[in-house]
């Protein structure tokens, strides 16, 4: 037992909660700071989303899959990132609820969005693909074929979706009449406004780290399979950045930044399979991990690509305070993880 599994499990619950708040506070101040940088530099709610939201919610994943994957248990390390990619989703689905009356989905202007599912969906399955069929290591790098295959279709469609769209492509029909309003400006510096982004993502990677520590001890006292603990305990733990960050920037009415920072921080998160190859010394990752993860890479192609319906379909009407998709997600996610932990628990 860790010297952290052995503080107690009400200490360990206290840990938990205290990394969670602080996780809530720093997310919601970021989404607004973000906000901000993207009025000033004249950048996109969804590039904003995916470049820096994206990559600062991920931190507490780069922090997991670290740790798990140094103390010899990488299979973990990827269930965490496959089961926090379909959690996320999940989150589009929970920030759908601030909104009200209309579909989160049907608030997004434009096609950047759209095209950042569609990279998830690619990438996911990617992953998937190297879990069935096996990965092969390559010669003098030491890693996996579809880790570096991931990482490099990131780089390349990463680079597309940074260039402007053409002014012929696809545009919506209709505007949702609840889409960009005005809200008051920061009246900091440029400087103090990347002090305080600088410092939220600090923030955000200690209470992540906290969480996620919390939640391993819980675990590994209670005897809970850690495969299991990757796809759900762990998962949400450190999905909690993207959860707070949404619900903020849901609340400030920028949809497409809300979106944009879950599939940006999913892109980012299917990369990490590439750092715990790198990290690990045995045979190549996607080797090392079973039929769960998988499914949980299907679960998240399944889930983004309802998400992808709602904004194509762009439909307005909602039951329950959440658009038609975002029920489907929810439903979903809640019949395939209970497939898992069935299956798991048959096995």
């Amino acid at each position: 037992m860790s010297q952290v599994s052995s503080l107690g499990l009400p200490i360990l619950v206290l840990l938990f909660l205290a990394g969670a708040a602080l996780v809530w506070a720093a997310g919601t101040r970021l989404a607004r700071y973000a906000d901000e940088i993207s009025e000033r530099s004249g950048i996109g709610q969804a590039i904003v989303g995916v470049l820096l939201l994206g990559a600062v919610t991920s931190l507490p994943e780069i922090s997991t899959t670290t740790v798990a994957t140094l103390t010899g248990n990488p299979s973990m390390a990827v269930n965490n990132l496959l089961g926090g990619i379909a959690f996320q989703v999940v989150v589009i689905a929970l920030a759908d609820l601030f909104i009200g009356r209309d579909a989160l989905t049907s608030m997004v202007p434009g096609t950047r969005t759209i095209l950042n599912a569609l990279v998830s969906i690619v990438l996911l399955v990617i992953a998937t693909i190297g879990v069935m069929i096996g990965d092969w290591e390559l010669p003098l790098v030491g890693v996996g074929f579809f880790p570096i295959l991931i990482a490099a279709t990131y780089i390349v469609c990463l680079r597309q979706l940074n260039r402007e769209v053409s002014v012929d492509a696809w545009i919506p029909a209709e505007s949702s009449e609840t889409g960009h309003e005005e809200i008051s400006r920061l009246s900091m510096s440029n400087t103090h406004l990347a002090l305080a982004t600088l410092g939220s993502a600090i923030a955000i990677f200690a209470g992540g780290t906290m969480a996620t520590l919390g939640a391993e001890g819980l675990a590994e006292q209670t005897g809970i399979e850690t495969g299991i603990v990757g796809l759900t305990l762990l998962a949400f733990a450190t999905s909690l950045p993207e959860l707070s960050t949404a619900i903020a920037a849901v609340r400030l009415r920028r949809a497409e930044l809300a979106i944009g920072d879950i599939l940006g921080g999913n892109m980012f998160d299917v990369v990490l399979i590439l750092l715990i190859d790198l990290l690990d010394t045995g045979p190549p990752v996607l080797e090392q991990v079973d039929r769960a993860s998988m499914t949980a890479a299907l679960i998240g192609v399944l889930l983004t690509a309802l998400i992808l319906i709602g904004l194509v379909e762009r439909r307005d009407k909602s039951k329950l305070r959440m658009g038609y998709d975002s029920i489907a997600v929810l439903v979903v996610y809640a019949v395939g993880m209970a497939a898992i932990l069935a299956g798991v628990s048959a096995g």
